[in-house]
């Protein structure tokens, strides 16, 4: 069996001045740092709860030139939200073909 190496003071602490172990130390720091900068990218697009700064505008036009603006802001959205919908559209083709259709799913906002 080998014999291992004896533990000597005098070599730990002149490790300290070596280039080497340095090298070594900062590609694990920047390992981990990447790592960790990749793992808060992920965090922070669809985890974190944003704040929505977006508004709905309400314009209505009375008679008399008198208009009345109706402005909400938005609730803030906490987690993932997910509502069914069904949409109706019609087109009409210039060789005068007509259609209608609808649409029906599932949207998921994050």
């Amino acid at each position: 069996m080998a014999e291992s190496e004896r533990f000597s003071l005098f070599k730990f602490a002149g490790s300290f001045f070596q280039f080497l172990p340095w090298v070594k130390t900062l590609r694990y720091a920047a390992g981990i740092a990447l790592i960790g900068f990749v793992g808060l990218t992920i965090y922070r697009a669809f985890f974190m709860p944003t704040e929505s700064t977006k508004q709905e505008m309400h314009i209505i036009a009375q008679s008399g030139s008198q208009i009345t603006v109706d402005q909400k802001k938005q609730e803030k959205k906490t987690g993932i939200e997910v509502s069914p919908f069904v949409e109706g559209y019609g087109f009409v083709e210039s060789d005068e073909r007509k259609g209608a259709g609808a649409k029906a799913g599932v949207r998921v906002d994050f």
